[in-house]
């Protein structure tokens, strides 16, 4: 039932009153309010109009419930600074969330179909493996939650909360790069989500960039190192335990080779006689080639063990199980109370070893850094790989050369008591 006529303030004749507003409840019956002055009534007349005409008269009448609902946005919008959208705009985005938590799914379906899709796509294993550690700490917290449910808000507060798992840093806050990595992996899933109607906005901030590159520089940590006995341990129980991993050690921590660099490595890039290592621009991570000095001590560690070709290092599985299994071996236990003591191996410390001892030993930055790879960029150089507290090392480094295996295992616990 729809109203006719504007709603009017009419004189009335009743002993207490003396203007009545006749109107219509939601239920469409017939409803009169008694004034006792014109203006009073004149002003609820209007209201009513107000309300009737702001709805519609094709919407039928106005509930109490919907009245209440337009009294508070419309003294909520008067309240607040900058004003709010208008109330149309607000209930279209409600709607729009509203819906979307219904076609939601949990954020642990959701990473397990965005894994899928990326193998679909053909991310490389490695990449794989990255985005499957880093968003399985996000899974293994938020899992059963609705994507939709999760907001900048709780994002951030769940990012803050979290701390380091490695032995060398366990309960540390995250550093800037995990932080960074994390996110990144996180805003490439939302986006993911986005596409698919689980999640109507990226609940993870987009990284904003450093403006004081010198006070970050200032507050870093210097980079984890492995001093030179470290350094012989750990190439001595590879040389007992998986021999087949000491070239792959090797040019990581004597010609600082990075990780998937070498594992990409085939024996025909390694000329011995000629003191060089070739990288092709397909082995690089930078996408363009290099060359790398064969320095005395990395000769000695590779000649023994070299080939006409064929691959540097077995496959991802076998290197990670020949790590554990090195580690293992140098884990060493206390006399009392037979506690097991790990070895400690910082993040990437054979390549920051290898930036660190070479600048110190050879007093060269422009060289260091096109052994590394940073195209003669040594702001770089000093900014990831520089640990002044290693200075009085760099000659011992590059003066580690392998022994006999057979020496190795007996040697490992002297050694390590040593250093």
């Amino acid at each position: 039932m729809g109203m006719k006529k504007p709603i009017t303030a009419v004189e009335c004749q009743h002993p207490r009153y003396t203007h009545r507003v006749r109107y219509f409840e939601a239920d469409g019956k017939r409803k009169d309010r008694f004034f006792t002055n014109e203006t009073e009534a004149t002003a609820f007349a209007n209201e009513q109009n107000e309300e009737a005409g702001f709805m519609g008269s094709a919407f039928g009448f106005v509930s109490e419930q919907e009245r209440a609902a337009i009294t508070f946005w419309r003294n909520f919008a008067k309240s607040v600074t900058p004003a709010p959208p208008d109330l149309l705009s607000v209930l279209r985005d409600y709607k729009a969330d509203f819906m979307a938590s219904k076609a939601s799914v949990t954020v642990s379906k959701a990473i397990e179909t965005f894994l899928a899709h990326q193998e679909a796509e053909g991310a490389s294993e490695r990449h794989l493996a990255s985005l499957t550690s880093r968003l399985g700490r996000f899974k293994s917290d938020k899992g059963e939650l609705l994507v939709s449910a999760i907001n900048i808000g709780n994002f951030t507060e769940w990012l803050n909360g979290l701390r380091a798992t490695r032995a060398d840093k366990e309960g540390e806050t995250l550093s800037t790069v995990t932080r960074q990595n994390l996110s990144r992996s996180l805003r490439s899933f939302f986006v993911f989500a986005q596409e698919r109607g689980w999640i109507l906005t990226n609940p993870v901030p987009i990284a904003k960039r450093s403006k004081n590159k010198s006070t970050k520089l200032a507050k870093a940590k210097a980079p984890a190192v492995l001093l030179p006995p470290d350094v012989t341990l750990f190439m001595n129980a590879v040389l007992a335990v998986a021999p087949r991993m000491v070239p792959f050690w090797s040019l990581k921590f004597f010609a600082g080779i990075r990780d998937a660099e070498a594992a990409r490595m085939d024996w025909n890039m390694i000329d011995l006689d000629g003191g060089e290592i070739h990288l092709p621009a397909n082995v690089s991570k930078t996408g363009e080639a290099r060359t790398v000095k064969i320095l005395p001590n990395l000769d000695a560690w590779l000649r023994p063990h070299a080939a006409t070709s064929g691959s540097i290092a077995p496959g991802d599985m076998a290197r990670r199980y020949s790590y554990k299994q090195i580690l293992a071996s140098l884990a060493t236990k206390e006399k009392k109370g037979k506690v097991t003591k790990e070895f400690i191996f910082p993040s990437n410390a054979a390549r920051h070893s290898f930036g660190t001892f070479h600048l110190f030993h050879f007093r060269n930055a422009g060289e260091t850094a096109l052994q590394l790879g940073h195209k003669s960029n040594p702001a770089m150089l000093h900014e990831h790989y520089k640990n002044p507290t290693a200075e009085k090392h760099a000659a011992a480094f590059w003066a580690i050369m392998p022994t006999k295996a057979a020496e190795n295992v007996t040697n490992i616990e002297a050694g390590r008591k040593s250093a």
